[in-house]
């Protein structure tokens, strides 16, 4: 009790203040326990092999962290920073590729304790930590939805079937960014409102952290670029203020948050556009992929490893397979590969129901109404049906569009609009049945966190394994300027097939090995080569003919030849 203060004016173990700091206690308490378990799902393999495997394979598996490795010795040597150690003597490299800064910082924080494969495997899950805490506050903190939604939301997008399955592809762990986008974009809006100068501050931190996420996964931070597009295009058509005169009055209204949001992402958005612009220029970015859009079973095609529908997908695919379909209108779905982007069949089924009644319902807010159309039109222009794609507009009209190749994966960015639009659409419902049949609810609940579940394997690199092999090799001679390599193996495995197999394992080791010994090696592989690279299959009679030719080429001196299958390894030519 307080001295001095009337008894009728204590308070009350029962008040207002008591019972909101023991909701937050327990929401808490229960969002932590459901992040453990969420981690404990999407990193098991990691976890039960002794973080022995991680996301990855050996190709891109090594190729995102030889660029990890390129960011520490930005960080600790003063290497040029948009010039890893591959490709040599080509300049400004890390345009062929994302640019991975964000992850960079997150894994040479890492290195400093850790080699180089298990700081990768903590750098994913430190994203993965970062998303679910994001959304956590987006939900619960921002939108201010009650605990139970806010916690349901968050282990959904982090055990997400699509995502998990896809995880291979680092640039996917970047999402977690997106709920730090969105906050700070609500924020801003909400201050600018009020008339209140955190608006600057806000506009200002979500257009630094686009920038960065720019030069980190070009995929998602463009889809969320696209997003906002698609947002302002539905919110100015649906509010009505399309017009010049409202155009103008809204100018006026928001000229400084505006201001200051373009200001900031110009700035930061410098590095991206002095890495990537030359490269286009140099490649004219990817071409128009049919195969690589939304075919419409992709929409929930989750893979035949998904723990409650892949009886489905197996079942759809072998009818796929075995009817004479027309060409380009089914790519299969079990093997699918890229494909495998799908929303399980409950969660979809409500996504398009809450969709259908937010759009149609008088008494939706509006922006919740805009909110879904920008998904319906956003998604519906990555849809193909037969041989034709909205998205071919897209491609060849809008900026940037020509950096993607695989459009299926927008629908990993989906997932946290998706969840939100069900959030927006249910909420209410869920929490009356919780209340009044809460083993029904509990069910639904139970399906939406199962159907998530898949028992693919996208944890594919060994640590170990990587680190014996590497261990075997010996540094190249001192007065090597640069090398190129053979074989880094004596015992290489083949990499899928015979294509596969001269393309990817002496170049990425290359990549890998140039980072440790820092001396650059002309060999490399990426989403982009240089104009006359010629690496590929290292066992054909002319390999080191066209390595000749091309040092003459540039001009290079004191190249070196690694070959572990040799009795003496280096042979300088």
């Amino acid at each position: 009790m307080n001295a001095g203060v009337p008894p009728d004016r204590q308070p009350s173990l029962n008040g207002p203040t008591y019972r909101w700091r023991e909701e937050t206690i327990l929401g808490l308490l229960l969002s932590l326990i459901a992040c453990i378990a969420s981690m404990s799902i999407v990193f098991r393999d990691a976890i039960v092999s002794g973080f022995d495997l991680g996301f990855g394979d050996r190709a891109d598996g090594l190729i995102e962290i030889s660029l990890l490795e390129h960011w520490r010795s930005v960080f600790t040597r003063a290497e040029v920073w948009n010039q890893p150690l591959y490709f040599h003597p080509y300049t400004g490299t890390l345009g062929y590729n994302d640019g991975y800064l964000l992850s960079g910082l997150i894994y040479s924080a890492w290195r400093l304790a850790f080699d180089p494969f298990v700081a990768d495997r903590l750098t994913a899950f430190t994203y993965k930590s970062i998303g679910y805490a994001a959304t956590l506050w987006l939900v619960r903190g921002i939108l201010r939805w009650n605990w139970g939604a806010a916690i349901l939301i968050a282990s959904l997008a982090t055990i997400s079937n699509n995502m998990f399955v896809q995880s291979g592809h680092a640039q996917i762990q970047t999402l977690a960014l997106l709920p730090l986008v969105a906050s700070f974009a609500i924020l801003a809006v909400r201050a600018e409102s009020d008339r209140r100068r955190g608006a600057l501050l806000w506009a200002a931190s979500a257009a630094a952290l686009m920038g960065a996420w720019l030069l980190t996964a070009f995929y998602f931070a463009w889809f969320a670029i696209y997003f906002v597009v698609v947002l302002a295009g539905c919110w100015l058509g649906v509010a009505g203020l399309w017009h010049p005169a409202a155009l103008r009055e809204l100018a006026e209204t928001h000229w400084r948050s505006s201001t200051v949001f373009a200001g900031v992402f110009a700035i930061a958005a410098i590095p991206f556009l002095r890495v990537y612009l030359p490269k286009v220029r140099e490649t004219g970015g990817h071409d128009f992929i049919l195969l690589y859009t939304v075919q419409p079973i992709d929409l929930f095609n989750v893979g035949e490893r998904n723990l409650l529908w892949g009886w489905l997908i197996r079942g759809l695919d072998r009818v796929v397979q075995t009817q004479a379909l027309p060409d380009g209108w089914f790519d299969g779905l079990a093997a699918g590969g890229e494909h495998i982007t799908g929303f399980p069949l409950l969660t979809f089924a409500l996504l398009c129901a809450a969709g259908w009644r937010v759009i149609h319902r008088r008494d939706s807010p509006r922006f919740a109404r805009i909110f879904a159309l920008a998904i319906a039109i956003g998604w519906a222009l990555t849809l193909r049906f037969g041989p034709v794609s909205p998205w071919a507009l897209v491609h060849d009209l809008v900026p940037g569009a020509r950096g993607l190749r695989v459009v299926l994966r927008y629908q990993l960015f989906l997932v946290l609009p998706a969840l939100l639009l069900m959030g927006i659409a249910f909420r209410d419902d869920l929490t009356r049945l919780w209340r009044r049949r809460p083993w029904i609810a509990g069910v639904i609940v139970a399906l939406l966190v199962v159907e998530q579940l898949n028992a693919a394997q996208p944890t594919q690199l060994s640590r170990a394994a990587q680190l014996t092999a590497f261990a075997a090799v010996p540094p190249p001679p001192k007065d090597c300027a640069s090398f190129y390599v053979v074989a880094a193996r004596r015992g290489e495995l083949h990499y899928g097939d015979a294509l596969h197999s001269g393309l990817y394992p002496h170049n990425v080791d290359a990549m890998f090995l140039a980072e440790q010994w820092g001396v650059p090696t002309i060999n490399g592989f990426s989403t982009f080569n240089p104009p006359d690279w010629n690496f590929a299959m290292p066992d054909a009679l002319n390999y080191d003919a066209r390595v000749i030719a091309y040092a003459q080429q540039h001009g290079l001196q004191h190249m070196c030849r690694l070959d572990m299958r040799d009795p003496v390894p280096w042979r300088q030519l």
